[in-house]
């Protein structure tokens, strides 16, 4: 038995050793493949330049040599500060602190309209006329009227009549005014008599103011003679500016 299984032992040994040499035989014409790591081409793109580091592509850049770190507008170019946003810029704006809304000038200061020293956004009476002097609120209180008159004459003549019509107008548009005429005279002449001539010449105004319709009940003649100059008497100019009418507005 012992002799038996060695003899299978040796058999199974010679087939498997004439089988190896077959099977090399039968794949010999299969040669390995040879794999080789294809080259990929990375392909380069190109970035839009933008020279000065602002944020604006040199293509849109129409202030190309900003400082890197200022702020530029969507040209490019150095933005300019306006703090109170008036559209005037900073370093142009005369008044910088303007509320925002209100209307300003070309120096970033707020309108005044009439002229009359009160912006419009606190003139409560925006259309004075610049011969009145007035309150906080820019409405009158005081004017100079032009009308001037001859020495020792208080008519008004037809000229002077014309020159009374812008108040007049504004008489109009403004009825709750109550209107104090004030006469004056130079200092030519006796006190009392130049007192007596302030009065005509105050009375004459206002007769002249009711011919463009203002009721007399809301106008007061005063003769102030020779008590308040605004030049001086001693020459013919002086004398000339002395000789006028001022009115007070009263609410």
């Amino acid at each position: 038995m012992k002799y038996i299984l060695l003899l299978l032992a040796l058999v199974f040994y010679a087939s498997a050793s004439e089988v190896t040499p077959e099977t090399d035989k039968e794949f010999a014409y299969i040669q390995p493949i040879a794999v080789e790591e294809a080259v990929m081409a990375k392909e380069v793109i190109a970035s839009p330049l933008d020279s000065d580091s602002d944020g604006v592509l040199d293509k849109n850049d129409k202030c190309p040599n900003t400082k890197e770190g200022e702020e530029v507008d969507s040209d490019g170019c150095l933005l300019k500060q306006d703090s109170d946003n008036d559209g005037i810029p900073d370093a142009d704006d005369e008044c910088p602190n303007t509320l925002e809304g209100n209307k300003v000038n070309s120096r970033g200061c707020e309108l005044d309209s009439d002229n009359d020293g009160i912006v419009d956004s606190k003139d409560q009476c925006p259309d004075t006329s610049k011969e009145f002097v007035v309150n906080g609120y820019g409405c009158p209180q005081t004017a100079t009227l032009k009308v001037n008159f001859e020495p020792n004459k208080y008519n008004v003549s037809d000229e002077l009549i014309d020159d009374l019509q812008n108040f007049a107008m504004f008489l109009k548009d403004n009825p709750s005014y109550q209107v104090i005429i004030y006469g004056h005279t130079d200092s030519i002449g006796g006190e009392e008599a130049n007192r007596m001539l302030s009065q005509n010449r105050a009375n004459a105004v206002k007769e002249a103011l009711t011919r463009y319709g203002i009721p007399s009940m809301r106008m007061t003649a005063i003769g102030k003679g020779e008590a308040d100059p605004i030049a001086d008497n001693m020459y013919n100019p002086g004398r000339a500016k002395n000789r006028r009418i001022e009115v007070e507005l009263l609410q």
